[in-house]
């Protein structure tokens, strides 16, 4: 496998010394275009964040199309739908958001709280002629994480949550196709684009400092009725043939 050389001339790498100014028009679904060359519009979605289109759509995939483009060549073009088919954005053109969002995304401390889960449990009684379902709750206790620290049913337990990122490069295997190599779980992907130069999308999540984890919000650890004070509840729900 060997790393591809990004030879967008006119394209991403490059965006910033070869933007055209054109003139979009009308409220319509598409915008009227002039531009006789191939060619992929800036798009722009609500966060900030930057990526191109093959596409004249005045809003196209929760992004909202700009005055610029870059022009493509065949090759380009090939490499653009790969892009956006794997949902990635270039790192160069969103360096200010993503900067922003790394700064935002501070460590911070949760705490494990217990909750009751009423468990339906069906009880089937029949005669033979008709049959009766009926359901006792059956009280359990289960666990959740909050950042509220004075929340009533706290057990004790902590947890530090803390942010990482992945980037990817793009290689080209021995058949010809493009291939994601991942540079997961980064302090800081600006500082790596150069070798890694793309993200998705979603491109961080939260983990626990103790283990190293993806944070869970549903552990469902223990069914414990030793803590649980409410009574068991039945109710009839009719009879059915």
């Amino acid at each position: 496998m060997r790393n591809l050389k990004l030879n967008l001339r006119k394209f991403l790498a490059l965006a910033g010394a070869t933007i055209v100014l054109i003139s979009s028009a009308g409220c319509s679904k598409k915008a009227d275009c002039d531009v006789p060359n191939r060619h992929a519009h800036r798009y722009v979605n609500e966060e900030g964040y930057t990526r191109y289109y093959d596409s004249e759509r005045i809003s196209y995939r929760g992004y909202e199309r700009q005055e610029d483009y870059v022009e493509l060549t065949k090759s380009d073009e090939h490499f653009l739908e790969f892009l956006n088919k794997s949902n990635l954005l270039r790192i160069d053109d969103n360096v200010d958001v993503i900067r922003n969002a790394q700064e935002e995304n501070q460590d911070y401390l949760e705490y494990r709280y217990a909750y009751t889960y009423l468990q339906p449990i069906p009880i089937v009684h029949s005669n033979g002629k008709s049959t009766t379902i009926t359901y006792i709750f059956v009280p359990q206790t289960h666990y959740s994480w909050t950042r509220d620290e004075n929340h009533s049913r706290l057990t004790g337990e902590t947890r530090l949550c803390h942010y990482v990122y992945t980037s990817y490069r793009i290689d080209i295997d021995e058949k010809g196709k493009y291939v994601l190599v991942p540079n997961p779980e980064q302090q800081d992907i600006i500082s790596t684009s150069t070798e890694y130069p793309y993200i998705c999308e979603d491109y961080y999540k939260i983990i626990s400092l103790a283990d190293g984890n993806e944070v869970d919000y549903e552990d469902m650890e223990n069914d414990d009725v030793e803590h649980i004070e409410e009574p068991e509840e039945e109710k009839t729900l009719g009879k059915t043939r």
